[in-house]
């Protein structure tokens, strides 16, 4: 196969994803390569599936494309976020604080998620400082001190996507990059893949290679590879409500016979996510104001000839978890770290749907191990999971950790250790094996201290302000700075 340099790229789509990864191509690629951008629609209605958390690692992210903290709180309703906090998940007892947190200490060899293990009735969530702050509704940025408590914390943000791919669109926008606003007619393609677009506007647009933003009509996407993996279809439903004031740094996750509902307080007002069985019919004050129907799945392959599907043109995941979002960043990382050098993409494509298949998969296994119960409840949502959690990765994951504690792992998962080890504790499981290590410390050190770290988080915790008297100052601060300094 011939092959040339590559030296023109089409984005093509809407919303947060063609906005997060034109930010990013437009930042990283070199001059010599065109980029043009395709804005197929605003605001896509999809988009709500994303979720309305940002994880830790959209801080990276936004230092990478040249977006400040400052400017997204300044310019969006952004508030911050701890973690997510599930009450009564599945209709049962099961209530606890998901909270982003930095990997736990070990104590005289033995990681701390093991020592927890030996106290009974210890809650792993009451040594996070991230999940007392959360449920005391108190917030502070991270320490830099590395002996304080804080700088183990980890934060996101709680976000409209619709705010967010407007900031990201400026952001890109600075720079002289064409933007075409119209919509994908037709697809010419060969052997080779795509040649060529036919736009509404009468151009035809060609490129060396094509990024397909487009959501789950996946426009480009679907002329090359085959349709997406079915697992389910579910409705979502948005309701947004002006007026309500800030609370904690948390989102909320209630579920229902129905299924779940995730709500976050931002300074523009509240969200409400409502996600059920595609048939199903739930209670709605005054109508949602937007509302889908999409099939759960993926792709076989995220990168086919010379185009790459990204986001929900590749998977829809549902959004109780961080996992579109954090899948989302990892599809845009994983383009910039194996964009093509030429036209022959083989080489680049086979190492990017193995490792867009593995994110994928493993995402999957953190959603699905929220539903490895028995006792959910016998509606069609909740009995639509059950025949999706006989995964052998998750079944190994759950018998490792109900055995003996041991949190099994598989390269560069999108949720770490300390994300399982919570979302165990959360769900009740308790390992049937004390660890041998753990086992040979002596209780009584382990009770002094665990208590004396409970203690310490207790009195930072105490000391913190309410996250809304921390935002309202925090903001005051930063726009005094920034018109100060024009």
């Amino acid at each position: 196969m011939t092959s040339a340099p590559v030296q023109t790229v089409a984005i093509c789509g809407s919303g947060l994803a063609l906005w997060m990864t034109a930010a990013a191509l437009a930042r990283s690629l070199p001059d010599s390569i065109q980029v043009t951008i395709v804005e197929t629609g605003v605001n896509p209605v999809d988009d709500i599936f994303y979720g309305q958390i940002l994880p830790p690692q959209a801080y990276a992210f936004h230092l990478s494309i040249g977006l400040s903290e400052p400017e997204l709180l300044l310019n969006t309703g952004t508030t911050f976020a701890l973690g997510t906090q599930f009450q009564s998940w599945a209709q049962t007892d099961r209530s606890w604080v998901q909270a982003f947190h930095q990997p736990l200490p070990v104590w005289d060899g033995v990681p701390l998620t093991k020592l927890i293990h030996q106290r009974p009735h210890a809650s792993l969530q009451s040594i996070l400082i991230t999940a007392q702050a959360g449920l005391k509704g108190v917030f502070a940025h991270p320490s830099e001190d590395g002996a304080h408590l804080l700088s183990r914390a980890e934060y996101g943000y709680a976000v409209d996507p619709n705010q967010l791919s407007a900031l990201y669109k400026a952001s890109t926008l600075r720079r002289p990059i064409p933007l075409i606003t119209a919509q994908i007619v037709s697809v010419q393609r060969a052997s080779t893949g795509i040649t060529g677009l036919t736009l509404s506007d009468g151009q035809t647009l060609h490129a060396d290679l094509f990024i397909d933003c487009t959501g789950p009509l996946a426009q480009l996407q679907e002329k090359t590879t085959a349709t997406a993996a079915t697992d389910r279809t579910v409705k979502a439903t948005l309701k947004q409500t002006s007026g309500t004031p800030l609370g904690a740094a948390l989102q909320y996750v209630r579920s229902g016979g129905y299924g779940w509902r995730s709500e976050v307080i931002l300074r523009s007002g509240a969200r409400r996510l409502t996600v059920c069985d595609a048939n199903a019919q739930t209670e709605t004050s005054a109508g949602p104001d937007v509302s889908t129907t999409l099939t759960l799945g993926s792709r076989p392959e995220g990168w086919r000839t010379n185009c790459i599907a990204i986001g929900q043109a590749a998977y829809v995941i549902e959004p109780f978890t961080t996992a579109p979002m954090k899948l989302l960043l990892r599809d845009i990382d994983r383009v910039l770290k194996l964009f093509p050098i030429s036209t022959d993409m083989r080489i680049d494509a086979q190492e990017y749907n193995r490792l867009f298949r593995d994110d994928y998969a493993h995402a999957s296994l953190f959603n699905q191990a929220h539903f490895a119960m028995s006792d959910y409840p016998e509606t069609p949502y909740w009995q639509g999971t059950a025949a999706h959690n006989q995964d052998p990765k998750l079944v190994r994951k759950l018998t490792q950790y109900e055995s003996r504690g041991y949190l099994a792992a598989y390269d560069n998962e999108p949720f770490d250790d300390v994300d399982w080890a919570v979302l165990h504790d959360g769900m009740g499981r308790t390992p049937q094996r004390r660890d041998p290590l753990a086992a040979l410390v002596d209780p009584a050190t382990i009770d002094t201290r665990l208590d004396a770290l409970q203690n310490a988080i207790q009195s930072v915790v105490k000391k913190m302000p309410p996250h809304p008297i921390y935002m309202g100052k925090f903001l005051s601060y930063l726009q005094r700075k920034y018109t100060r300094n024009g």
